[in-house]
């Protein structure tokens, strides 16, 4: 038993210590070696969150939220009960869907789900976004995390997205850019009680990149195959300046209850975190990268954030109070705010020409996006495709975005309530013989009309049955004769 051991030590002395002779001997060496090492871990863990807050009943947007600091965020905010959507490349995984039941049984929470968003792909998350807007009842949305982020080693050559985007910008940049502005109405139509909080993660790589507004996403420039980090830094500098505008954006919007803007979007700096995207770029994508990699691993221990340890100034975005008080548009960096940013991410003349141009290259891609897959649509892709938009188009639960759809509906609808084309109570007669057909919700003037012509038809029809009975009549008494 230690107690015991400890007595043992006070009683007998330190000669009952197992190995004392060589502790006396090497201690004065050893001691300050292991003491330095604890000095430096202690160091380079960084600050820890001390705030709480009950996040019951709450739902978070998280991308990246399978594997790094993501994953922590995710297991740390559904023990806390707050409901997530996990947003992933692809659902029809079977490890993503052990993954997602491993989380809920760890957690006892059941309110964790994955939806269909490749951040790889504008027109993937423009479906989630307006899959997400067009749920009715409007879904709640307490905030968006956004962790996902792609790291290409170096001497890797130049990676494209679905877009034909680099990838880092891309993924890092153009991919959370897009997300965050299509789920513009979501935030501004929250509850004016409720905290919506958006977390952008970002690195100290920023430094390292640069602002090209003739050429925001590297189109032009040569890939450079040994620095692969300046586009990686870029991706997060301009993730800086979107997130300054954007807050503007909203802080400018005036909302129907007169509240003020509940949505605050900063950017966290988690520190060099030993994530999988840090080892890949540091094992530069080799076996023999990773295997040095392995050999280093102490030094890394020491040197490196663990995930949780990363995860610490995401947790003070999401608790501290303080962040509702500020306007928003801020680096959070080891629990608190940093106020020594880059002379760019001051600059509200380049935010807003970044903000736009972003957008119009968007249009642009989308554009091109939309051409390529209607090219390659096979027949009955486009049958299927055809008959699904007459479908909705005819769905009387789905708001018409058109007066074509609008038409299809009345016309849905009158045929439900048995007005259908053709029918006797929908068609008239108007003066020079035409058949006019009466609206769903006529006027006096409509009514007045098909009342009359229905009066006029219906005295034509006695005197027809008249002459044709005095007919019959003759026929009968010629007979008779």
């Amino acid at each position: 038993m230690p107690v015991d051991f400890l007595a043992s030590v006070v009683l007998d002395g330190p000669q009952v210590i197992p190995y004392w002779d060589r502790i006396k001997e090497h201690g004065l060496t050893v001691l300050p070696i292991v003491g330095s090492i604890a000095a430096a871990k202690y160091y380079f863990r960084g600050a820890s969150n001390t705030w709480e807050r009950d996040m019951h009943g709450k739902v978070y947007i998280v991308t990246g939220g399978t594997s790094g600091v993501g994953a922590v965020l995710a297991y740390e905010l559904a023990l806390k009960g707050a409901q997530l959507v996990l947003l992933t490349r692809r659902t029809n995984d079977l490890w993503l869907a052990e993954y997602i039941e491993d989380l809920r049984e760890k957690t006892n929470n059941p309110l964790i789900y994955a939806e269909e968003c490749d951040l790889n792909s504008l027109y993937s998350v423009r479906k989630f976004a307006t899959k997400w807007l067009d749920n009715q009842p409007p879904r709640r949305l307490d905030g968006v995390i956004c962790c996902a982020a792609e790291s290409i080693p170096r001497n890797s050559q130049r990676q494209i997205t679905v877009d034909g985007v680099e990838k880092q910008i891309g993924i890092n940049y153009l991919g959370h850019f897009h997300l965050l502005t299509l789920l513009e109405p979501s935030l501004k139509v929250q509850p004016p009680d409720r905290d919506v909080r958006v977390l952008i993660a970002t690195c100290s790589s920023q430094n390292l990149g640069d602002v090209d507004l003739e050429d925001l996403l590297w189109e032009n420039k040569r890939y450079p195959v040994s620095q692969p980090w300046k586009l990686y830094g870029s991706s997060k500098l301009l993730l800086g300046l979107f997130a300054k505008h954007y807050q503007k954006i909203l802080m400018a919007h005036e909302r129907k209850d007169q509240a003020p803007c509940n949505v605050r979007i900063n950017m966290v700096n988690p520190g060099i975190v030993r994530s999988p995207s840090t080892r890949r770029f540091i094992s530069m994508g080799s076996l023999w990268g990773l295997l040095l990699y392995v050999l280093m691993f102490p030094i890394w221990w020491i040197l490196l954030k663990s995930c949780s340890q990363g995860a610490q100034t995401f947790y003070f975005g999401l608790f501290a109070p303080i962040i509702m008080k500020l306007e928003g548009g801020n680096i959070l960096q080891e629990c608190k705010i940093n106020t020594k940013v880059r002379k760019e991410l001051l600059d509200e003349s380049l935010q807003e020409k970044v903000y736009h141009n972003t957008t119009e290259l968007i249009k642009k891609l989308e554009t091109q996006s939309a051409r390529e897959r209607n090219k390659n649509k096979t027949p009955e892709q486009l049958k299927r495709e055809k008959d699904e938009k007459l479908k909705q188009q005819r769905d009387l639960n789905v708001k018409p975005k058109s007066d074509e759809e609008l038409e299809q509906k009345l016309k849905s609808l009158r045929s439900q309530i048995g007005l259908g084309m053709g029918g006797a109570t929908t068609t008239t007669k108007n003066a020079s013989g035409t058949v006019e057909e009466l609206p769903l919700f006529p006027d006096d003037e409509a009514l007045k009309t098909a009342k009359e012509a229905r009066h006029s038809s219906g005295s034509s029809k006695p005197a027809t049955g008249s002459s044709s009975s005095k007919s019959s009549a003759g026929k009968r008494k010629t007979k008779k004769t």
